[in-house]
């Protein structure tokens, strides 16, 4: 059984990791290494949730944001990360919150 102390050090790596993700996307990359980083970034917040989910059960709410709301538009890549980021940041945001 994993201590709350390797949670919380998993968790804190992760948020790291997605953070190097968007300063990798912001920063014009090409196609090809764009779509893997992006990739990779969806995987990382999938991993997150699932961590904050556990580590935090009574904390969190089950609040989906559509991508036509909080971005206007549905068709884009960068929409469905963006929605992805902010669902992950609010999720968070509430759990250290309390």
């Amino acid at each position: 059984m994993t201590s709350i102390d390797d949670t919380l050090s998993e968790i804190r790596w992760l948020r790291n990791e997605i953070w190097r993700c968007r300063r990798l996307l912001s920063a014009g990359l090409p196609s090809a290494e764009r779509k893997l980083v992006e990739k990779r970034l969806l995987e990382q917040l999938s991993v997150f949730e699932g961590l904050l989910s556990t580590a935090f059960p009574l904390t969190l709410g089950s609040t989906v944001y559509s991508v036509e709301s909080t971005t206007g538009r549905s068709d884009s890549p960068e929409a469905v990360i963006e929605n992805a980021a902010m669902t992950s940041s609010v999720t968070f945001d509430k759990s250290i919150s309390g």
